[in-house]
């Protein structure tokens, strides 16, 4: 019997002896494999803020907001009338708070009090990783609260512009605060995992169903710690009563089906087709256009 038993440890050493580094090798090249885009994905890069408020003839503050998890969140404060509402700007994934100007300038001549802030991950000096809309919720929901204890606003009457990540942040607090009456959602989508592919596929060609899962799982591992908010969709029963426009930029490809499919479950909102969603490049007439149509939204609902 104790032979038995030795024979079958030295099997089991010998078995382990010759799996165990085969198995190490084989998670380190799926980790290797995965992380490659993972890390791609999160880190977007700087985006270089070419202007400031300043090159527009607008006053402005630079500011750091208060964050609930420790880290200051950079804006531009552009005042307006007393207390006339105020709306935050918030360009998305890969822009800067240059790309928020022109806009900013339309809002102006409306006498909004603005505040422009960056992404996570964005921006000419960014603000660590990405997280694809997770943290980013939480950085806009720190800025509705900093803008309802602005003395210059109207702190019943806000509203927010925000693109892929910052229109799935906007959403996400809109249905939280009271406060926020009028939302201008951009290339919006209603898991963080649907943006996740999205961007698989348009940073690498790639719409492999398969690494999509894989890449979703190792980016749940990352964020183990907001585990709970992860799987969570939109909960778009929070935005009744709210005034919403749906921006469907249709060389968005996923994006502009995502956000036409969010205005199909948010009945008073609005849907907004433009060629394209505004993105770092946007500039000429659909620029003009945009900005036009956007501002007329804010001015209308935000009385």
């Amino acid at each position: 019997m104790k032979r038995r038993v030795l024979m079958d440890e030295t099997r089991l050493g010998w078995f382990l002896r010759a799996l165990l580094p085969a198995a190490l090798i084989l998670f380190a090249v799926i980790a290797l494999v995965l992380g490659f885009p993972m890390y791609r994905i999160s880190y977007p890069g700087s985006v270089t803020e070419s202007v400031d408020p300043s090159h527009y003839l607008l006053s402005w503050l630079e500011l750091q907001i208060p964050s609930s998890r420790g880290e200051s969140i950079p804006g531009w404060w552009i005042p307006g009338l007393k207390h006339a509402p105020g709306i935050i700007l918030a360009p998305g994934y890969g822009m800067s708070r240059s790309d928020a100007l022109s806009l900013a300038v339309a809002l102006h001549q409306h006498g909004f009090n603005l505040v422009v802030v960056n992404q996570r991950g964005s921006g000419g000096a960014p603000r660590g990783a990405s997280t694809l809309g997770l943290r980013e919720a939480d950085d806009m929901a720190d800025t509705v609260r900093f803008m309802i204890g602005r003395p210059e606003n109207n702190p019943e009457w806000l509203g927010i512009w925000g693109v892929d990540t910052s229109a799935f942040a906007a959403l996400k607090t809109a249905a939280a605060f009271p406060e926020v009456r009028a939302v201008a959602a951009d290339s919006a989508y209603a898991t963080i995992d649907h943006f996740l592919g999205y961007r698989l596929a348009e940073d690498f060609g790639v719409d492999n169903s398969i690494l999509h899962f894989a890449c979703w799982q190792l980016f749940r591992l990352i964020h183990i710690a907001d585990f709970r908010a992860l799987d969570r969709p939109l909960p778009v029963e929070g935005l009744a009563g709210k005034s919403i426009l749906f921006i469907k930029g249709e060389g968005r490809g996923t994006l502009a089906a995502s956000t036409e499919a969010l205005h199909a479950v948010v009945p008073q909102g609005e849907l907004m087709t433009h060629p394209t969603a505004r993105v770092h490049a946007l500039s000429g007439e659909g620029l003009k256009s945009y900005d036009r149509q956007v501002a007329g939204f804010f001015h209308l609902n935000l009385q």
